[in-house]
């Protein structure tokens, strides 16, 4: 079966290449101190074990949630945000529950991309921004961060026609 023409844009994901090389480095003996993807180097404490094994008993928790979320959930987020931020959030309309953040990320590209739209991208960056326009049919426009500019994208730089094209 032939692979669609999109997948075949789509670069080795960064994250995956860094981890060969990591694993690489260790069978040579070099010592790694990992700032990767930031998974937990420590045990789960146990109360939080304890709680999920409480959870599995509950028969509620035997079901799948909500498509968007529990109600409680999302009032929850609602309230953090106006706590952290002072920013309203409503939390029927504009609070969703998602396996991640990557997720999230990665499919927003889809909501607002349409094909040959630019997606204006910080380098370095999570590489799921780039992916995710390319799934969307997108062309990424690369703006490096530079220290000589406050390691923030020089807007000026972006050719007029790639800015009245960016999406995102």
């Amino acid at each position: 079966m032939k692979i669609a023409q999109r997948i075949q844009t789509i670069p080795p994901y960064l994250f995956a290449e860094i981890d060969k090389k990591k694993e690489e480095a260790i069978k040579r003996g070099i010592n790694i101190i990992n700032l990767g993807i930031g998974d937990p180097d420590q045990p789960t404490p146990n109360n939080i074990i304890e709680k999920l094994r409480e959870s599995v008993k509950d028969p509620k928790t035997h079901d799948y949630p909500p498509y968007a979320g529990t109600a409680e959930f999302r009032q929850a987020v609602s309230l953090w945000y106006k706590n952290r931020f002072g920013v309203d959030l409503d939390p029927d309309k504009e609070v969703m529950a998602l396996i991640g953040s990557k997720e999230g990320i990665a499919h927003i590209f889809l909501a607002f991309i349409d094909p040959g739209d630019f997606s204006l991208i910080p380098d370095p960056a999570y590489p799921v921004y780039k992916t995710g326009t390319l799934f969307a049919n997108g062309f990424p426009y690369i703006m490096p961060l530079l220290e000589e500019n406050g390691f923030l994208p020089d807007l000026e730089e972006i050719d007029e026609d790639i800015a009245q094209r960016a999406k995102l």
